[in-house]
């Protein structure tokens, strides 16, 4: 007889002394890579933050030894939903990280290519922001986000040509691809070297060499001295005049180590500066033994820097003293000497090297400009269109003056290219130029769509796919009854003058659809193309809705009702690229939104204060979900990244 043995309670066993950790999917050396590349974001101070933590994790969950840091971080990239728990402000990199790189891996295990791989890394991720910011501020970091952009449109247009030429066979075939490319380097010409800057390089290249300042950064124990074999896996190294040589013992090592260590500190003439980490834990990150033997005791510093070891926080740093009112005259001077000395740096073609030191890229020091003449004749009717309005007294005027008024808005993108196909095929169904028949649609789309411009091809089929989608759920909405209208118009222009309190409103624009109900009410119909909708409390007070309505009490569609002026029945939005909830028909018909006939002053309001706004001219930035998809960002005063227009 014998008993049934269950799983043990208590803790887990601890691995044994020297056996391999469970490294997840991803892999220790290309977790680390990841999160500290421009894909993850993450520096050398928020890795050991978020290995410390996770260390302390395993310890509370009952493990005496944990697993190395490094080991913890590449299971975490490999699993991102354990660090659910973690502040983000160490562990949201590591997060979303590996969430993107999980959404990369399905992509690629159904069978995507090597290019949709790259635009799902591209797209999932803040890098190409950082780098147009980079780009557009000009000097040596705008010249290298230049350098980094050309490269990775080059890899794109790379993973483009290789899936074409090779037919589809897989990322690894593109990856063995690059790997097998051969770039000619000239290693052996001597590049010149600037007197007046900072040089970077190993204590083995700084023998012979001497400096009033030297920094030995990174002197931790485990990577100096770094006790590991060296040599190749040959062992070329070994070969000397006599024969093999024996392989250095840990002692010979630890003694070359020390000699190197010694190169590198007495390269300073002047000043020698030593850095190292030392984590609270004891198998943390720990100082070199070396720091023992340099005659002095290190100085503990706990916390970040007041400000990023970098060019562009120097220089703000800089600015800010000297206006600062409490820093001393003789201090705000030097702050300004320094500042003309940045500013005076060129590179070998006379280009400044930091031109945001100079006062003249000092925005906010310029007296805002004025002019005599008004941008609008108060006595005439302000213009405005149901879009213009929601933007002057609900989002952000400014964004609505900068894109209507001084047109400086993007160019069109394919999205709305997307969206002006859907709404002139739905025209031509309604008004019976096109019968409602999805493959006739569909040919339409084929024959116009290679005019719009995508970033990919993948994406061009991807929206392609979305577009019969939208096709077809416009195609139910339109052949289903909806409580007996029937359509009267299509793509109706009009043009009204309101009364809003002191002001008189002009409203010019074009609904899309315009149907009678049985009760002989006009009913007005925005189909609509993007990717969002608004809640059920913002359909209420649609700012373009109530103004279709208004428009349509004010005579807008009387010539389609047969010179009768009709009363407004309502309006709805049709959302074409999202599918209704299940219980009103499931994804296989589009997201209806109605609105009833406005009530109350709300809308008279809205444009009072539109109206007031513009003749006013005072144009202030609002921030909120618009700012994701605005084109003037980087000058906005309400954004960080803009806010060097006023400071």
């Amino acid at each position: 007889a014998g008993a049934e043995v269950g799983p043990a309670s208590g803790p887990a066993p601890e691995p044994a002394a020297g056996a391999r950790h469970d490294e997840g999917w991803i892999g220790v050396e290309a977790a680390l890579t990841l999160l500290s590349s421009p894909l993850g974001g993450m520096d050398a101070a928020d890795l050991r933050r978020l290995g410390r933590a996770l260390r302390d994790e395993e310890r509370a969950a009952g493990i005496k030894v944990p697993a190395p840091s490094d080991v913890l971080l590449a299971r975490a990239l490999a699993e991102p939903e354990r660090l659910t728990a973690h502040d983000p402000a160490y562990a949201r990199g590591a997060q979303r990280l590996g969430q993107l790189l999980r959404k990369t891996r399905e992509i690629l295990q159904g069978g995507g290519t090597a290019e949709e791989a790259l635009w799902t890394l591209w797209d999932g991720t803040s890098w190409p922001d950082r780098l147009e910011r980079r780009a557009r501020r000009g000097g040596a970091a705008g010249r290298n986000a230049d350098r980094d952009l050309d490269a990775v449109c080059a890899l794109f247009d790379t993973a483009a040509r290789a899936e074409d030429r090779t037919g589809g066979r897989g990322a690894l075939n593109f990856l063995e691809q690059l790997e097998a490319e051969d770039i000619a380097g000239d290693t052996l010409t001597g590049k010149a070297t600037r007197t007046e800057a900072v040089r970077l390089m190993t204590a083995h290249r700084s023998k012979g060499l001497e400096w009033r300042l030297v920094v030995v950064a990174g002197v931790q124990e485990g990577l100096w001295p770094d006790l590991r074999r060296r040599g190749s896996l040959l062992e070329a190294d070994r070969i000397g005049r006599d024969g093999l040589a024996e392989p250095l013992t840990p002692g010979a090592l630890l003694a070359e180590e020390r000699r190197l260590f010694y190169v590198a500190a007495t390269r300073a003439r002047e000043r020698l500066v030593v850095t190292a980490v030392k984590a609270p834990a004891e198998d943390g990150d720990q100082p070199s033994r070396f720091l023992t033997e340099l005659g002095v005791t290190p100085k503990d510093v706990t916390g970040r820097p007041r400000r990023p070891l970098a060019v562009p926080a120097l220089v703000a740093e800089l600015r800010a003293t000297t206006v600062d009112p409490d820093a001393s005259p003789a201090l705000r001077e030097a702050a300004a000497r320094r500042l003309a000395r940045l500013a005076a740096l060129t590179d070998e073609d006379d280009r400044p090297l930091v031109p945001a030191a100079h006062p003249q890229r000092w925005w906010g020091l310029y007296e805002p400009t004025r002019s005599s003449v008004p941008l609008r004749d108060r006595e005439r009717p302000v213009t405005l269109s149901g879009s213009a309005l929601d933007q002057l007294a609900n989002t952000c005027s400014l964004q609505w003056f900068l894109g209507r008024e001084v047109k400086a808005d993007a160019p069109s993108t394919a999205a709305q290219g997307f969206g002006n196909v859907v709404h002139v095929l739905a025209d031509e169904v309604a008004s019976g130029r096109t019968p409602a028949d999805l493959a006739v649609l569909m040919e339409r789309l084929d024959s116009v769509w290679d005019a719009l411009a995508f970033d990919a091809p993948w994406k061009s089929r991807q929206e392609k796919d979305n577009a019969r989608a939208a096709l077809e759920r416009f195609l139910r909405w339109h052949t289903t009854d909806r409580g007996g209208r029937e359509a009267v118009a299509t793509e109706h222009d009009f043009d009204v003058t309101l009364e809003a309190g002191e002001y008189a409103v002009r409203i010019r624009g074009s609904m899309d659809r315009v149907e009678a109900d049985p009760q002989g009410r006009a009913y007005v119909v925005d189909f609509k193309t993007g990717k969002g909708a608004p809640t059920k409390d913002e359909v209420a007070r649609h700012p373009q809705l109530a103004v279709y309505q208004l428009a349509v009490r004010e005579g807008a569609v009387d010539e389609v009702f047969d010179g009768v002026r009709p009363e407004a029945g309502g309006a709805e939005l049709v959302q074409l690229r999202q599918g209704a909830a299940q219980r009103d028909g499931g994804d296989a018909v589009p997201k209806v939104q109605a609105q009833q006939p406005p009530d109350g002053t709300w809308v008279g309001d809205l444009l009072a204060t539109a109206a007031g706004r513009v003749l006013d001219e005072r144009f202030a930035p609002a921030t909120g979900k618009h700012c994701d998809h605005c084109s003037f960002r980087s000058a906005c005063s309400a954004r960080p990244e803009g806010r060097q227009t006023v400071e």
